[in-house]
């Protein structure tokens, strides 16, 4: 896939699926099962991105959802100086 560079995708079951694009390495293997905490890649630029960086998407029943809507402040890391820019 040309536009999302490297790509993983991740069925949660119960009709969420996550998908996480321009990764520069991948560390898991289609069909296996991946624990929470466990790493599936490495952030990157690959595909058609301008810089490194995550596009985390998260769909639910087939229409996507903001994923930060999933995560507890305390795991939700603010962006680092300079971010935005």
């Amino acid at each position: 896939m040309y536009f999302e560079g490297g790509l993983v995708l991740l069925d949660h079951g119960h009709w969420v699926e996550s998908a996480f694009l321009h990764l520069s390495r991948l560390d898991v293997t289609p069909g296996q099962i991946v624990k929470k905490g466990e790493p599936i890649g490495a952030v990157g630029a690959t595909g058609r991105a301008t810089g490194p960086h995550l596009h985390w998407s998260l769909k639910w029943t087939g229409r996507l959802v903001d994923p930060q809507l999933l995560v507890k402040p305390e795991e939700n890391p603010q962006p680092g100086p300079g971010a935005g820019r």
